[in-house]
């Protein structure tokens, strides 16, 4: 009688993390779990908090000298904050693990180009921002105080784990805030796939991941799984626009039709053939996603019987 092939862990991908530094860090964590797997644990839980340094070029960093900057301060310390101006509403963009503001910029420049008013930051320990460490709370907070410094804010737009973060204030916060309107691109269902994938990248031994889990459980007091954008999107009353790759390589577009149907009320492009951060830099989905967010607007003012809005209606 065959023994049971045993499945083999599915191959997962993290921002920045090219293959030659996976080989790396795997082999030093084979190392470290043959002299101390709590070690080994302790190293992970700091990897885990850890965005890989992404380089600014010579044309990203020209395009962030065309934006007025602020350093705007926040509960573990300071992001920079880009503001390009416009005469219609604001859009708050804020983008994913591992990346920075200028990654955004074929969409800032689409909505720049529409009119509106475009604010954007380096998330904690990214880009230009202070701090070596991240997390979902710190994407959250400084999405608060840049808020609260540079508003008053009408729409959202965010990528991956900043859209996670967008997710929970709006549900956090409410109607409060005045955002009318939102652009999700690339979410994750939560924080465990997040974290699965992490531990498959790193290729941590069972018992390394079970001192990591209580190690994140002492520290968050919640596990992973239990920061869901499933268990968030109902408390989220606004118009939002979810955005997905077909060929998205870090995060499946199945995540965005499990969450779909839990907004109340939301729709989904699927942006076919394109990659994780795909949508961002391509020009007609950056169409698609300024135009969501002037019809919304536009229908939010009308409602509130608000003034005309400025802006470019022509959009190629």
């Amino acid at each position: 009688m065959n023994e049971p092939v045993a499945e083999a862990a599915p191959e997962r991908t993290l921002p920045g993390l090219t293959p030659a530094l996976k080989r790396r860090v795997r082999r030093i964590f084979r190392l470290l779990t043959a002299l101390s797997p709590e070690l080994a644990a302790q190293l992970a839980v700091q990897l885990f908090r850890t965005p890989l340094a992404r380089p600014i070029s010579a044309t990203e960093r020209r395009f962030l000298a065309s934006a007025r900057r602020r350093r705007v301060r926040t509960a573990s310390g300071s992001v920079q904050v880009y503001e390009w101006d416009g005469p219609g509403p604001t859009v708050l963009m804020l983008h994913g693990w591992s990346s920075h503001s200028a990654r955004l910029q074929p969409t800032i420049e689409a909505l720049r180009d529409a009119g509106l008013r475009v604010i954007a930051c380096d998330a904690p320990a990214h880009g230009h921002s202070s701090g070596r460490r991240a997390d979902l709370q710190r994407f959250r907070d400084a999405l608060s105080a840049v808020h609260a410094a540079c508003g008053p804010v009408d729409a959202l737009l965010a990528h991956s784990f900043g859209a996670m973060a967008a997710l929970g204030w709006l549900a956090e916060v409410g109607e409060t805030c005045g955002v009318r309107a939102a652009v999700l691109v690339g979410m994750p269902r939560d924080v465990g796939y997040l974290f699965d994938s992490f531990v498959f990248a790193m290729g941590l031994r069972a018992d390394v991941v079970a001192r990591l889990r209580a190690l994140l459980l002492r520290r968050y007091g919640r596990h992973p799984e239990q920061y869901s954008a499933l268990l968030l999107a109902p408390q989220v009353r606004v118009p939002v626009l979810l955005v997905h790759g077909s060929a998205d390589d870090l995060v499946p577009l199945e995540h965005a039709h499990q969450t779909l149907p839990l907004l109340p009320a939301a729709r989904l492009h699927v942006a076919e053939g394109l990659s994780h951060g795909g949508p961002l830099r391509d020009p007609a989905s950056a169409a698609l996603m300024t135009r969501f967010l002037l019809d919304e607007l536009l229908e939010a003012q009308a409602r509130e019987q608000l003034g005309p809005v400025d802006v470019e209606q022509n959009i190629a």
